[in-house]
C-alpha cells in the first residue's frame, strides 16, 4: 500500500492502478507463497550438501558461504528467466484484448509514459521477489567467503537480467494483440539472444576458420573465456566466470552490461514504436497473416516460363464429406493447413542442417549437436503444447465451443477430429530431431573420443542411441500434446490454457529431480551408488540427458533396461492420458455425458417411444 501511495503522490496514476489491481487479486499472493515456498525449499535441498560438514566440525563451514550464494544466485537467475516474461508479456495485450489501450491514449498520458509504468508495475512484484532470498543471503553472509566484488557482481547481474527479460516482453507485448502470441514469442526471442551468437560464432568459424577464443583474448583479455562474446547476453554465464575467475578483469562485465542495457533501450523503443502503430490492429491470426504475406511473394517469383506457376502443394480445400471438424482444422488453421505446414518445416529444418554441416567441419565433437537440441525441443515444445492447448480452450476466447458442441458428434470424435491438426505438426517437428540424430550418429560412430582414458568411458552404441532418441521423440511429443489437451479443457481461457500447460510440462520435468531425487542423494551417501539412475527417470528429460551424454553407470550400466522401463511407463502415461481426454470430454464440454444419457434414458419411457418412432 506504501508504494501505491507513493505513485499516487508521485502523479503516476497508472502505476498505482496496476499495483491495486494486482494487490485486490487473490493469486498475487498465491504466487508469492508459492515461489517462496519452492525458493527455500530448494535452497535447503543444494544447501545441505554443503552443510552437512557442520555434522563433525561446527567450524568445518565456516568460508563456505561463497558456494551457498552461488546456489542462490543460480535459482533466482532461474526465477527471473522463466517468470519475469509470463509476468509482462500481457501488460498490453490486456488492454488491446479488452479494448481499453485506446482510452488511455485519450488520457495525459503519453506513451513513454505508459510503457514505463507497466514496466515498473512489472519490475516491482519481481524485485520483489528477489527480496524474498534476503533471509538465505544473509545467512550465507554468516559463514563468510563472500568478497564485496562477488556480491556487487551478483546483484548487478540479476537486476540486468530481469531489465532484460522485462523489456523484451514490453516489446513483444506492444507488438502482438494477443497475450498467447506475445508468450510464446516471449521466450523463443529470449532463446534467441541467449544461444544466437554462439551459433553466428559457429558460422563464422566454420567459413573462416577465426577461433572465438582468439578474439576474445584479443578483446577483453580473457583467452580462455569465450563465452564472454560467444554468450554475450546471457548473465549466467557472467556469473560463472566469476566463480571460475574471481580475479577476471572487469571488461567482460561492463561488455555485458553495455550490450543488456543497449538491447533493452532498443526493445523500449520498439515498444514505442509499436504500441502506436500496434493499437488498433484488428483481431485476426498474426500468422496466418505472414503465411498469406509469404504466398503472395512465392506467386510472384513461381510466375515465370521455367515454373510456369506450377505449385508443389496447393490450396485445395473442397468441402469435407465425413469429418467436417477435421477438415475445419487442417484446411482452415494456419498450423494445419500442408502449404503452410512446409513453411514451418523450411524455417526449422534449413537452419538445422545448416549448424550441423557447420559442425561436422568445425567442431571436434558431437557435443554443439547435443546442445542444438534443446533450442530445437523447447519451439517444438512451445509450439505443441499450444497447438494443443488451444483446440478447445480457443474455441471458448472465440465464443465458437456452443457451435460446435451443437454438432451431431461425440465429444470423442471431435476431439479425435481437432487432434488431426496437431498429428500433422508433430510428423512436421519430427525431421529436424531425425537430422540432428543422424549427423549425431555419423559424428560419434566409430570415431575416437576425448574421454576415452576415463574409467567411467563407455563405447558409443549405435541401436541404443538411435531406439531411445527415436522412442524419446515418438513417446514425449504426443504425451504432451495430450497433456496440453487435457489443460484446456480444463482452463475456460486460452492464455491461461498454454501457460498453464507450459508450466505443467516443466514441473513435470524439474519437479522429480529437485523433490524426489535431490532429498534421496541427500539421504543416500554416496548419492551415485550403482541404479540411482533410475530414480531420475521420474523426469522425463533425464533419459535424454543419459542418452546424449553417454552415461549410463547410474542406471547399473544397465542401458536398454532403463530405456524400456522408462518408454513403458511414459507410453502408458500417454495411453492414460489420452484415454482421460476421451471419457471426460462430454462432461468438461458442457454437453450431456454418455452414461447421463443412458440412465435419463432409461428412466424416462416416453423418450423411448418418441425415439422408437423416429
Amino acid at each position: 500500500m506504501r508504494l501505491t501511495r507513493l505513485a499516487t503522490r508521485c502523479g503516476l496514476p497508472l502505476l498505482a492502478k496496476e499495483l491495486i489491481e494486482q494487490a485486490a487479486r487473490k493469486r498475487t499472493y498465491v504466487v508469492r507463497v508459492v515461489y517462496a515456498a519452492l525458493l527455500f525449499v530448494t535452497a535447503f535441498l543444494f544447501f545441505y550438501e554443503t552443510l552437512k560438514v557442520g555434522a563433525a566440525s561446527p567450524l568445518a563451514v565456516l568460508g563456505r558461504g561463497r558456494d551457498l550464494l552461488e546456489y542462490l544466485l543460480l535459482l533466482q537467475f532461474a526465477g527471473v528467466y522463466f517468470f519475469m516474461p509470463a509476468m509482462t508479456c500481457g501488460v498490453l495485450t490486456h488492454e488491446k484484448e479488452r479494448a481499453s489501450l485506446q482510452l488511455l491514449f485519450l488520457t495525459r498520458l503519453g506513451p513513454w509514459t505508459i510503457l514505463f509504468e507497466k514496466l515498473t508495475s512489472r519490475l516491482i512484484p519481481m524485485v520483489g521477489f528477489l527480496l524474498l532470498s534476503l533471509p538465505l543471503l544473509a545467512f550465507a553472509y554468516t559463514l563468510g567467503g563472500i568478497s564485496p566484488a562477488f556480491l556487487a557482481s551478483g546483484v548487478w547481474l540479476l537486476v540486468l537480467a530481469v531489465i532484460q527479460m522485462g523489456t523484451l516482453a514490453l516489446a513483444c507485448s506492444a507488438f502482438f494483440r494477443t497475450t498467447v502470441g506475445a508468450f510464446i514469442w516471449s521466450y523463443i526471442l529470449a532463446l534467441v539472444m541467449f544461444f544466437g551468437p554462439a551459433l553466428g560464432w559457429l558460422l563464422i568459424y566454420s567459413l573462416t576458420g577465426l577461433q572465438i577464443e582468439n578474439v576474445a583474448g584479443n578483446w577483453v583479455g580473457l583467452g580462455d573465456t569465450a563465452e564472454v562474446i560467444g554468450a554475450p547476453l546471457f548473465g549466467l554465464i557472467f556469473m560463472e566466470i566469476d566463480l571460475r575467475m574471481p580475479s577476471a578483469s572487469l571488461a567482460p562485465f561492463i561488455l555485458h552490461s553495455v550490450l543488456v542495457l543497449g538491447t533493452s533501450a532498443v526493445c523500449l523503443v520498439l515498444a514505442r514504436v509499436f504500441i502506436v502503430r500496434r493499437a488498433f490492429v484488428p483481431p485476426g491470426n498474426a500468422v496466418l497473416s505472414v503465411f498469406k504475406g509469404l504466398d503472395k511473394v512465392f506467386l510472384r517469383l513461381n510466375d515465370n516460363p521455367v515454373t510456369r506457376g506450377r505449385t508443389f502443394v496447393g490450396d485445395a480445400a473442397a468441402l469435407p464429406e465425413d469429418e467436417p471438424v477435421a477438415w475445419r482444422e487442417t484446411a482452415k488453421r494456419s498450423l494445419g493447413k500442408a502449404q503452410y505446414l512446409l513453411r514451418v518445416f523450411i524455417a526449422i529444418e534449413l537452419p538445422t542442417a545448416a549448424i550441423c554441416v557447420m559442425t561436422i567441419f568445425a567442431a571436434e565433437s558431437a557435443e554443439p549437436l547435443s546442445i542444438l537440441l534443446a533450442p530445437v525441443g523447447v519451439v517444438a515444445l512451445l509450439m505443441i503444447s499450444a497447438q494443443a492447448a488451444s483446440l478447445i480452450a480457443g474455441e471458448r476466447s472465440h465464443q465458437t465451443l456452443d457451435v460446435l458442441c451443437t454438432t451431431p458428434l461425440w465429444g470423442r470424435e471431435i476431439i479425435r477430429q481437432k487432434f488431426r491438426s496437431v498429428r500433422r505438426l508433430m510428423l512436421v517437428l519430427l525431421v529436424p530431431f531425425l537430422t540432428i540424430f543422424l549427423f549425431e550418429c555419423s559424428m560419434k560412430w566409430r570415431m575416437p573420443s576425448p574421454y576415452a582414458s576415463m574409467p567411467w568411458f563407455r563405447e558409443f552404441d549405435l541401436p541404443l542411441y538411435l531406439t531411445c532418441s527415436l522412442l524419446s521423440v515418438g513417446v514425449y511429443l504426443p504425451m504432451f500434446a495430450w497433456f496440453s489437451l487435457y489443460i484446456g479443457l480444463l482452463v475456460k481461457t486460452q492464455p491461461r490454457a498454454i501457460v498453464g500447460a507450459l508450466g505443467g510440462i516443466l514441473a513435470w520435468c524439474v519437479a522429480p529431480l529437485v523433490f524426489v531425487a535431490l532429498p534421496l542423494a541427500i539421504m543416500l551417501n554416496p548419492p551415485h551408488l550403482s541404479g540411482f539412475g533410475f530414480v531420475l527417470l521420474l523426469s522425463p528429460a533425464s533419459i535424454m540427458a543419459f542418452n546424449e551424454t553417454n552415461d549410463w553407470q547410474s542406471v547399473a550400466n544397465l542401458p536398454w533396461v532403463a530405456v524400456i522401463l522408462n518408454f513403458a511407463a511414459y507410453g502408458m502415461i500417454l495411453m492414460g492420458l489420452r484415454r482421460l481426454c476421451y471419457s471426460h470430454v462430454d462432461r468438461l464440454l458442457g454437453r450431456l455425458d454418455v452414461e447421463e444419457a443412458y440412465e435419463i434414458w432409461r428412466a424416462r419411457p416416453e423418450i423411448q417411444v418418441w425415439l422408437a418412432e423416429k
